[in-house]
């Protein structure tokens, strides 16, 4: 099956990212891996995370201090990266789910190695998260991205009342906020009360910051 989608594996072990890469190719998953050397810092691995541009979706193992290469667990990885990118689909990807529900907060996130390819059923209904999760984070982007290009249509064409601006400036900074490891990817003039009495020119820039956005997905 051709590829559709690219997961993160986070797992100090090489071998368990290339079991899950093979069981998971079958279903159009690649999977690739992070390097970890000992000792490494945990923003060391995290530069390495948030760099990965080409990723739709993280697996973080949480017995990663086990193995004396790492002094974190999965849970450290999956806090800040919940605060930094809050919607972007990932999981605790673990061999002891019971151990890890005592220091992840969002239970449903967690799942056993081996129990989601027990069988047939479980396989797909595994495969169909991933999905789902995936494509449910591309269409609220995408959704915003289409508010924000209709709102800088009508301001151009028609203008902006007092609340269309409210909702321009809002919706700017909400996408923002999906991924704060990159605040400075959107213009601060895209959010400025003053730029918007300008829409022409906003409009060109908010357009070029748009197609950039488009762009990046297409390489995904």
């Amino acid at each position: 099956m051709k590829e559709k989608y690219t997961i993160g594996y986070i797992d100090e072990d090489p071998n368990e990212v290339n079991t899950y890469a093979r069981r998971l190719r079958p279903f159009g998953f690649n999977v690739v891996g992070f390097n970890f050397e000992k000792g490494m810092s945990f923003n060391e691995l995290m530069t390495q995370v948030y760099d990965a541009n080409e990723v739709d979706l993280l697996m973080i193992d949480f017995n990663l201090k086990g193995s004396n290469i790492v002094a974190f667990d999965g849970d450290k990885i999956e806090s800040d990266f919940y605060d930094k990118k809050p919607r972007f689909p990932h999981i605790i990807f673990t061999s002891d789910t019971e151990y890890a529900e005592g220091f992840v907060e969002d239970l449903k996130i967690i799942f056993d190695k081996e129990d989601v390819f027990e069988d047939e059923e479980t396989i797909q209904k595994f495969v169909t998260m991933l999905e789902k999760s995936i494509l449910q984070y591309r269409n609220h982007i995408k959704k915003k991205k289409t508010l924000i290009a209709e709102l800088l249509t009508k301001g151009e064409n028609e203008g902006l009342d007092s609340s269309e601006q409210d909702s321009l400036i809002s919706l700017q900074r909400e996408l923002g906020d999906l991924d704060k490891t990159k605040k400075k990817e959107i213009p601060e003039k895209l959010i400025s009360f003053e730029k918007l009495d300008d829409l022409s020119k906003t409009r060109k820039e908010a357009e070029a910051f748009l197609q950039s956005l488009i762009e990046k997905s297409k390489k995904k």
